[in-house]
């Protein structure tokens, strides 16, 4: 009976550790896949609830955009989101794989999703709300404390959850760890974010 327990537990570590690691333990085409179906996904939700991407990590309520170009300001994320990192990786391994790559980082990019839970409603004060939590926190917290709380409890939960799953993928892809990777993550992280926000603004 102990032993029955031992290995249960082992099993449930096993499990939890694969869960924790998806973007590194799933295999290349279905970390692609299952990218691609959630920047669709992504991509319908905004469209009907009508809500726009402003950066890799943040969203506002808008007016009518077609879906056609909703996907495309979503492929646009994905594709200049994750071209620093990549060239990053490539210093660090020549052999890593384009695909491989862009399909993990594209993967590990859908938590972002969650983040337009809030706003899906017909509230006009919340879409309201919302919007001005994206663009000005503080100010937010001076209109609406409570709000502004529980939009900041989701905003950590997604971006650890993202920032955790894009590093497991960029270390996985380019099969480089350590230090100087977590660095080169960091910066390239950090370069991608403003580069992001500058193309979705010219293209608006």
């Amino acid at each position: 009976m102990v032993a029955r327990r031992r290995r249960g537990s082992v099993g449930g570590g096993s499990l939890l550790n694969r869960m924790i690691n998806r973007p590194a333990t799933n295999a290349t085409t279905t970390a692609l896949m299952w990218g691609i179906a959630w920047l669709i996904i992504g991509s319908i939700v905004a469209w009907y609830f009508r809500l726009e991407p402003t950066s890799m990590f943040g969203y506002v309520a808008s007016g009518y955009i077609p879906l056609w170009r909703m996907t495309l300001l979503h492929v646009v994320i994905w594709v200049v989101s994750t071209i620093i990192p990549y060239i990053f990786a490539v210093l660090r391994n020549r052999g890593v794989s384009t695909m491989e790559f862009f399909g993990r980082m594209l993967f590990a990019h859908w938590p972002v999703t969650l983040l337009m839970i809030p706003a899906l409603t017909t509230d006009i004060s919340r879409r309201v709300a919302y919007s001005t939590y994206m663009n000005d926190v503080s100010l937010c917290f001076e209109q609406a404390p409570i709000f502004a709380t529980l939009m900041t409890i989701i905003c950590a939960i997604v971006l650890v959850w993202w920032l955790y799953w894009s590093y497991r993928a960029f270390s996985y892809a380019q099969r480089r760890g350590g230090v100087l990777t977590l660095l080169s993550y960091i910066v390239s992280m950090a370069l991608s974010f403003p580069l992001t926000r500058m193309v979705l603004e010219a293209i608006r």
